[in-house]
């Protein structure tokens, strides 16, 4: 059985590595020619549904070029598309956004609590497919062979993503894209993931955290771990941190343990395939004793990179994932993407910077104004790529592979420069992710870099912060939480919210000239208890959002946020 898995884990590598070199090399040759595959992509997605409800509505068929486009087809939300997306699920009514077949129903929260269903068709799933984690693997192998002269090492990769599916009332994939990504694959990622199927692709509740480490601390030879975001590779550690004497014992004695909440048919069944293993599990406990500094490649020798989002507002989680692997190993930032398209993905190993993927969708750019956040007109004027510049900052607008046509998704990108022809995206912030007291607009790049400087200035790490705007008391104020990773004493509150609203001024003037001139109160510092933030994720999985979604949490605005987060504090500033 070893000498099988070990073959089988040696050819899904190869298999791997020449997809992911296939993907690179398709990448660049589009970025060569990224203006005239966009106007191409365009061209295909206007002619191919020309003759749907959406498409004769606004004349698809006589449409002539990008510029005609922009004319005649109006900017959109996810409100323009709902009743048709309502009939193609209620009543499985085809031909009216699209018309290709619709492959999967990509589930995020709506602004109402009621989930939206993002449709995908075969086209967007592939594209997701090449442009994620087996590009991911292209690049990292091309990163080994250009920096050591040797190729990635074959092992076994620790994968959190958690891909339960649900179907339409037709019979149509809903839920996490992955999920029906990795389905067809599902007999083979034995020979490649350290979690079984039924970890990966669970139907019942349990304790993740638990599950997915308990295989993989058995396997000695992971090499890899890929995370939809930052968060979830902290998470998996931290929790480590206050359980690994279990964890060593089950492995010790090839049990899952009697505490974990699992049904009995399930427990005989992965535990059928588990082993005592007292050997590796006193390996284990000699390196957990030492401390976690460090810990994922002491524990895992043959350990080599991490995929997962972590850059803009997952930022912190990658420092703190530093701890855990130190300064040595490669982190790959995977994609940015969204529910409705995948964008665009990282071309060089560790760039904060995304490759825009021309033939994922006909993208347009929205100028952005730094002095002026709010819109002043209700069709904004949008550039092409040939038209956008280095270092400006634009909202996105993306055309998909599966019937969204000029969709904003209200994301706020940097063109950092260009790669060939493709211009390289960095995240920035989503524009209702702002706070507004009284007209300062404070996004999240100013609160990142406010935090950032707070830590170097004060030496206090922070595992996650938010911030609330208190328009109860007047005149209103900002009330900074922040999760530190050390006590802090109460009678330094008031020096590190100093702090905080000093560099605040810095990175918004605005905001500054408000508290001097008294527009807006002092604000107010409140330290939350440990692993607050960690606990609000769980408590979220636990109703049924999926952990492939989950964000960080950097500005609390809604009253069961309120409730949650200042029903934890450990202390605050007056």
């Amino acid at each position: 059985m070893e000498l099988i898995k070990a073959i089988g884990n040696r050819l899904f590598w190869f298999m791997l590595k020449r997809r992911g070199a296939k993907s690179r090399k398709h990448l660049d040759a589009l970025s060569r020619s990224a203006v005239r595959t966009s106007e191409q992509t365009l061209a295909k997605l206007l002619a191919d549904n020309a003759d749907t409800e959406y498409g004769r509505k606004y004349d698809f068929a006589g449409i002539r070029d990008a510029e005609d486009y922009r004319k005649k087809v109006p900017l959109s939300n996810y409100h323009t598309y709902e009743p048709y997306i309502k009939r193609m699920i209620e009543n499985s009514e085809e031909n009216l956004i699209t018309r290709y077949p619709i492959r999967h129903y990509a589930l995020t929260s709506g602004s109402s609590g009621a989930p939206k269903h993002i449709p995908v068709s075969q086209a967007g799933l592939d594209i997701c497919a090449e442009n994620s984690t087996v590009l991911c693997i292209g690049v990292m192998d091309e990163f080994y062979r250009t920096t050591t002269g040797r190729s990635l090492k074959n092992g076994y990769c620790l994968n959190t993503i958690e891909a339960p599916l649900s179907e339409t009332e037709s019979g149509v994939p809903k839920g996490t894209i992955s999920g029906t990504v990795l389905k067809p694959y599902k007999k083979l990622l034995r020979y490649f993931l350290t979690s079984p199927d039924e970890i990966l692709f669970p139907t019942q509740e349990m304790n993740m955290k638990y599950m997915k480490l308990r295989f993989a601390l058995q396997e000695r030879n992971v090499v890899c771990l890929v995370a939809p975001f930052m968060t979830a590779a902290v998470d998996l550690f931290t929790w480590l941190e206050s359980n690994w004497t279990i964890m060593c014992d089950d492995i010790e004695n090839g049990q899952i343990s009697p505490d974990i909440h699992i049904s009995q048919e399930l427990r005989r069944k992965l535990e059928a395939i588990l082993t005592p293993n007292p050997k590796r599990a006193q390996e284990l406990r000699e390196e957990f004793q030492n401390g976690f500094k460090g810990i994922v490649p002491r524990i895992w020798p043959n350990f080599q990179w991490i995929g997962s989002i972590g850059t803009a507002g997952f930022t912190q989680y990658t420092l703190k994932m530093r701890h855990y692997t130190g300064k040595n190993v490669p982190y790959n930032y995977l994609e940015y993407s969204a529910s409705e398209a995948l964008i665009a993905a990282e071309r060089r190993m560790g760039e904060t910077a995304y490759v825009l993927v021309p033939d994922g969708g006909f993208f347009e750019f929205i100028p952005v104004d730094p002095e002026e956040q709010e819109e002043q007109e209700t069709e904004p004027v949008t550039l092409t790529i040939d038209e956008i510049e280095q270092g400006k900052d634009y909202e996105i607008v993306i055309t998909n592979l599966s019937g969204f046509y000029r969709y904003r998704i209200g994301d706020i990108v940097r063109v950092t420069g260009f790669y060939n022809e493709a211009p390289a995206l960095a995240f920035m912030y989503r524009k209702n992710q702002l706070i507004s007291i009284a007209g300062e607009k404070t996004n999240d790049e100013a609160l990142r870099w406010t935090i950032a400087r707070f830590q170097e200035e004060t030496g206090v790490e922070v595992n996650d912060y938010s911030i609330f705007a208190d328009t109860d008391t007047k005149p209103g104020r900002y009330v900074f939480l922040l999760e530190p990773d050390q006590d802090i004493p109460s009678e330094r509150l008031p020096t590190l919210r100093d702090n905080l609203e000093k560099n605040l001024s810095l990175a918004n003037l605005s905001f500054g000239q408000k508290i001097t001139t008294g527009v807006l109160g002092r604000s107010k510092l409140c330290i939350a208890e440990k692993e607050t933030y960690m606990l609000y994720r769980d408590l979220q999985i636990m109703k049924g959002v999926s952990p492939n979604q989950l964000k960080p949490i950097r500005v609390i605005d809604t009253p069961e946020k309120r409730k949650f987060f200042f029903g934890l504090l450990e202390k605050e500033s007056d």
